[in-house]
């Protein structure tokens, strides 16, 4: 019985003796009707419904259309465009604030900490100094 199968980047249906078979190393095989779609998904890592050309694009834009007909789509605000858009965005909201510690019981010796030593700034690397322009090595 003759097969025919479907290309992996276009979703067209390749004859018979022609075309492409590739197996990754993991066993996935994957059919290319001609080497463009080859090199454009293992090579350049594109997606077949990602372009026009290919059949595959119009099968994800068929389901899209019919998608949307029988369950309409929840209204998503646009973001703002232009400059401050971002300003322009609510707030999120803010999140719980954490519990306090538990206190533990004071001790004399507890309750006056004595007081804990400056820290020490981190010790700067030494400059190089600077090249002289070659003019005035000369002079």
């Amino acid at each position: 019985m003759v097969v025919k199968r479907q290309c992996s980047f276009c979703a067209r249906e390749i004859e018979p003796g022609t075309g492409m078979m590739f197996v990754k190393r993991d066993g996935t095989v994957y059919h290319f009707c001609t080497a463009s779609c080859r090199k454009q998904q293992l090579h350049l890592h594109r997606v077949g419904h990602h372009f026009k050309w290919t059949r595959a694009h119009e099968l994800k834009r068929a389901a899209d259309r019919s998608a949307s007909k029988t369950a309409p789509a929840p209204a998503v605000p646009k973001p703002a465009k232009g400059r401050g858009s971002r300003r322009a965005e609510a707030p999120a909201p803010a999140a719980e604030p954490a519990p306090p510690p538990p206190a533990a019981p004071e001790t004399p010796a507890e309750a006056t900490p004595e007081p804990a030593a400056p820290a020490a700034a981190p010790a700067k690397k030494p400059r190089r100094p600077r090249k002289k322009p070659e003019s005035a090595k000369d002079a």
